[in-house]
């Protein structure tokens, strides 16, 4: 609930302007470089000379390779020896033995989130930008990321990441408006995911 601190990343919940939604355009992004830190239902995700990863700060313009939300993952287990869905991958999976690893993500540049924020937000906000934090590694209990919504940064700053488009009022999380920690619907800004840059991501 909106009262309580329980960050779960970012959720794809619709399109904006009323497209057509199904539950988004899921890309499976295979996986084959080591990464130090673990991807979790909810994390942002960057790929960079074709391989994904967490990103780790609140995105800016034109920085290179943002291409959505993980939704999860699949990969083969190194003890089990078959493959496995899971919400999240552990770190430095490839080097544990992990392979056909597939990060799932949701990759369209209109999609809407809902993220909780990390304070109060209350109907004013809405319209203005914010920047995201709290990427510390997530849950392995839930496999949801914590990636929160930083309210002390909301303003109309044109370069920061998501744009709050609405609030969260009512089920299935009972969040009100200007809850302790309020759940937020938002979008990423122009210029912040990958599909909506001119420049293109890795080495040419």
């Amino acid at each position: 609930m909106a009262t309580t601190a329980s960050p779960y990343g970012l959720k794809p919940i619709n399109l904006i302007g009323g497209q057509s939604f199904t539950g988004g355009s899921i890309r499976d992004i295979a996986m084959t470089t080591n990464s130090a830190t673990g991807i979790f239902f909810g994390d942002l995700v960057r790929i960079l000379d074709g391989q994904p990863s967490a990103v780790t700060t609140t995105p800016v313009p034109s920085e290179e390779g943002l291409l959505g939300v993980c939704v999860g993952v699949s990969y083969t287990d190194p003890t089990l020896k078959y493959t496995q869905f899971a919400q999240f991958l552990p770190a430095n999976a490839v080097n544990a033995g992990y392979t056909n690893i597939l990060i799932r993500v949701v990759d369209d540049p209109d999609q809407l989130y809902q993220v909780q924020a990390d304070g109060s937000v209350t109907a004013a906000k809405i319209g203005n930008n914010a920047e995201l934090g709290n990427f510390s590694a997530g849950s392995t209990t839930s496999g949801n990321s914590k990636v929160t919504l930083e309210s002390g940064t909301i303003a109309n700053t044109s370069t920061f990441a998501v744009r709050i488009v609405d609030l969260v009022n009512g089920a299935p999380t009972f969040s009100t408006p200007g809850d302790a920690f309020t759940d937020c619907i938002v979008k990423f800004n122009f210029g912040i995911h990958s599909y909506y840059q001119a420049t293109g991501s890795g080495s040419t």
